[in-house]
């Protein structure tokens, strides 16, 4: 039982437009703008990440929405179609990032990142434990067809610890 209607449960992607929703108050953690109400749990995670002896790199926190145009026209002009564009870079309205509620975590700056990230061991305790933070994995393997987003794992999104769990 939860409320759908509370704001960790905003949803963003191609059927759910946020338009140009930016989040109440944002803060920076590790050089990246997240919303601050999950930004003591995301502190916490990474503490904790590192705390088992994995290094922790955040990236790709709160997006707004003319930098997500730019990322996502980005793609276009390098020969994706709009179709595939919005698998690897969602348009703007549509994407997490703008929602202050995600980031990216990898175990080093990766530029590109690629599902490779799978297979290092802080990928591995994050999927284990992002849970106890109110964090999931939003873009999994094998829910590709309902995301309609490429499996990210790098992509981690507050939910709450009772839906994380759940």
């Amino acid at each position: 039982d939860i409320d759908i209607n509370s704001w960790e449960y905003i949803l963003a992607n191609a059927d759910n437009s946020i338009a140009e929703y930016a989040p109440p108050e944002l803060v920076t953690l590790e050089g990246q703008l997240v919303d601050s109400r999950i930004a003591d749990a995301l502190a916490a995670m990474a503490a904790d990440t590192r705390a088992q002896g994995l290094s922790v790199y955040l990236s790709s926190g709160y997006r707004d929405y003319s930098t997500q145009q730019y990322l996502y026209n980005r793609k276009i002009s390098q020969g994706h179609s709009a179709e595939e564009a919005a698998k690897i870079v969602t348009p703007p309205g549509t994407s997490e990032h703008q929602t202050g509620l995600c980031c990216d975590i990898t175990d080093y700056y990766h530029d590109p990142k690629t599902t490779d990230l799978e297979n290092t061991e802080t990928f591995q305790w994050l999927l284990a434990h992002c849970q106890e933070y109110g964090f999931i994995l939003r873009y999994p393997e094998d829910k590709q067809d309902i995301t309609q987003v490429m499996y990210e794992p790098w992509h981690f999104r507050y939910v709450g610890v009772e839906a994380a769990r759940y």
